[in-house]
């Protein structure tokens, strides 16, 4: 059954900033908030089922994004990857339309946009 109690709902419960990351309808992970660093925002992530599935698409990104200046590219299409398969809902239990995640072991750091970027041409 999916998990769809809004993240607002859970901090309100616990006291704690969560942020959450699903998979369709299912949340995979919890972001527990660590602290910031303007404009990324970092936490703890706690995997729930599914989320297996998905590390070795952020291993993948993670690797890439070492070698940034080798290959841009193969980044990018690693970075497509993750977005297409993933959603990030902020503790307001809205989607947030454009975001930057990486995740590394069991933490995990990001930025985001309220605002969808506009198309590239």
């Amino acid at each position: 059954m999916p998990d769809l109690t809004p993240a607002a709902d859970r901090t309100a419960a616990t006291g704690e900033d969560i942020w959450l990351l699903r998979r369709r309808d299912v949340t995979v992970a919890e972001f527990v908030i660590t602290g910031s660093d303007f404009p990324w925002l970092h936490a703890n992530v706690r995997p729930r089922a599914g989320f297996r599935e998905l590390r070795r698409l952020f291993d993948d990104e993670l690797r890439l994004l070492d070698h940034l200046d080798a290959d841009y590219a193969a980044w990018e299409r690693a970075y497509t990857r993750i977005r297409r398969a993933v959603s990030l809902i902020a503790p307001d239990g809205d989607a947030v339309p454009e975001f930057l995640l990486h995740i590394d072991g069991q933490e995990a750091w990001w930025r985001w946009s309220d605002e969808p970027f506009p198309p590239q041409r």
